[in-house]
């Protein structure tokens, strides 16, 4: 046993001589693996700590035995029986709906991984790579091939590895502009479709199939582009470096699960280049450690930036998601007010709503149950399902678009459409504010200006810093507090003028939160 190990529920705290990867087990079974180097906070003593991961963290509430075992050579570093966490009283389950063990995956979210997945599944995984390969390959005109964890999982021992949780291939293209890269790409997402395939743009260079499983779970296939960019060889996912085409073709197979598939020429030279030289050792805490200038890049060419949007994405799965009100918010009723209250442009006193950053979707039902017309815009349309039956229900009508405020392309393809289509438009954005980094709230500012060309409203809604501290409904949350002086100032900036401004507390309580609230009306004409 290592000694200086302690567990609960803030955290784990280990000696800072431990290193290598270290699988985390409850009751017997692997819920997350970390490297103590670089997952830890140095502390006394020369211990660390080590915080549970957000997505395990909120599970932990039982009681449960608790070990940490050495991933390569599996001895047992620490044994500790009975640990309490949180305030249940019953054995603790980290466990999918199903009771299927989950585990916490390289992305931070709690999967079931391959270990925990039945051999007929495990089949079907395969048959559905297999067809996925060849309709790249035949159909769609692609040099596909193995790559990533499916690869590495190949070359190792001949079978997927067992804390992965999806399968990935690769083409490599035959285009060296990011341009013709992603045209390729589109023509490819569009034949798969086409094909019956359920199929997620995740880029301009890859995108994702669903597979359905037997046991009612979904497998995804990732299918990145790779290319040849002057004297550099990238995969999307911005792993970028030397390789020479040779390591890649003419492609040869690997042996995966019993089934010869196509791989590159020297799957060992391209494995160093994706995890090292170290590629051979297990290591389910790996995470990539791309150079943030190829990061940019690539999000340069070939994607717009995903910034908080995994957040927002966990927080529509979680279950405190169920606890967002259906019913309008009072800033919907206060807009409302207003509308009734300054009729000018709107005849029979409806107007054409865009709800940016419309969550749940719950003010833009309020706004279409009282006769407007209404567009649901935001980064991710999870939010918007949890409200989709009340609205079928309720018989209301809201179209739904996306919109990445933090993506100009995005901004300015949305904003010209609307803004050439006719009459006015009024611009509601409830909490956006707070949820955008400055770079967003540009685009946001460049958004409303655009579609409001021919009049309407800005209405914004934001947390100030005194409610930095306060009391929060749904507990830590990413936020950004605006002064609102600095907000006008922003907007002046654009062409804006603020045409009303109220300041206080009781604007926006929700339960026990009171926080202190900002509301502005902004008009970007005369």
């Amino acid at each position: 046993m290592t000694r200086g190990i302690d567990v609960s529920t803030r955290g784990l705290v280990v000696p800072d001589s431990l290193s290598g990867a270290i699988d985390v087990c409850l009751d017997g079974q692997r819920v997350w693996s970390f490297h103590p180097g670089r997952d830890g906070t140095p502390g006394r003593d020369h211990r660390l700590t080590v915080p549970w991961p957000r997505a395990l963290a909120h599970r932990l509430d039982g009681v449960a035995d608790v070990e940490l075992v050495d991933h390569v050579s599996h001895d047992v570093l620490h044994s500790q029986s009975d640990v309490h966490f949180g305030t249940g009283s019953s054995r603790l389950s980290v466990v999918d709906e199903e009771g299927h063990p989950l585990a916490v995956d390289k992305g931070g979210r709690l999967q079931r991984d391959f270990s925990n997945t039945e051999t007929t599944a495990r089949d079907q995984i395969m048959d559905a790579l297999e067809r996925v390969l060849h309709d790249l390959r035949e159909e769609c005109g692609l040099d596909a091939y193995l790559m990533y964890g499916c690869l590495l999982g190949a070359v190792r021992d001949g079978h997927m590895i067992g804390h992965d949780s999806d399968a990935d291939v690769a083409y490599l293209s035959r285009y060296h502009h990011p341009f013709d890269i992603i045209r390729e790409c589109t023509a490819a997402t569009r034949r798969m479709r086409a094909l019956g395939w359920r199929v997620v743009r995740m880029s301009g260079a890859n995108f994702k199939v669903w597979v359905p499983l037997p046991d009612g779970r979904r497998c995804g296939i990732d299918v990145f582009g790779s290319f040849h960019i002057g004297e550099r060889f990238l995969v999307t996912g911005s792993l970028t470096g030397t390789l020479d085409r040779s390591a890649l073709v003419p492609f040869g197979t690997v042996t995966l699960e019993g089934r010869e598939i196509v791989a590159p020429a020297r799957p060992e030279e391209v494995l160093e280049l994706t995890y090292g030289p170290q590629w051979r050792v297990p290591d389910p805490a790996f995470h990539f450690d791309h150079d943030p200038v190829d990061v940019r890049r690539m999000d340069a060419w070939f994607r717009a930036p995903r910034r908080r949007l995994r957040f927002w994405q966990d927080f529509y799965k979680s279950p405190d998601s169920t606890r967002v009100p259906t019913s309008g918010s009072p800033f919907a009723r206060w807009v409302q007010q207003w509308l009734g209250e300054h009729p000018e442009g709107r005849p029979g006193g409806r107007a054409w709503i865009l709800d940016v950053g419309a969550g749940t979707g719950r003010d833009a039902a309020y706004f279409a149950a009282r006769g407007h017309r209404v567009l649901a815009l935001d980064f991710t349309a999870r939010g918007l399902r949890r409200t989709a039956r009340l609205r079928r229900r309720r018989r209301l009508k809201v179209r739904a678009r996306t919109l990445n405020l933090e993506d100009l392309r995005s901004v300015l393809l949305t904003g010209a459409r609307l803004a050439h289509q006719p009459g006015r438009k009024q611009v509601y954005a409830r909490g956006l504010l707070d949820s955008l980094a400055e770079s967003g709230r540009d685009n946001f500012w460049r958004f409303a200006s655009m579609v409001q060309r021919r009049g309407g409203e800005t209405f914004v809604e934001f947390r100030t810093p005194l409610s930095r501290r306060d009391t929060k409904f749904f507990g830590p949350h990413l936020r950004t507090y605006l002064e609102p002086d600095d907000v006008v100032r922003e907007i002046q900036s654009y062409g804006g003028r603020i045409v009303h401004r109220e300041r206080g507390r009781d604007l926006a309580p929700l339960g026990e939160e009171n926080p202190d609230i900002c509301r502005l009306v902004v008009r970007w004409t005369p």
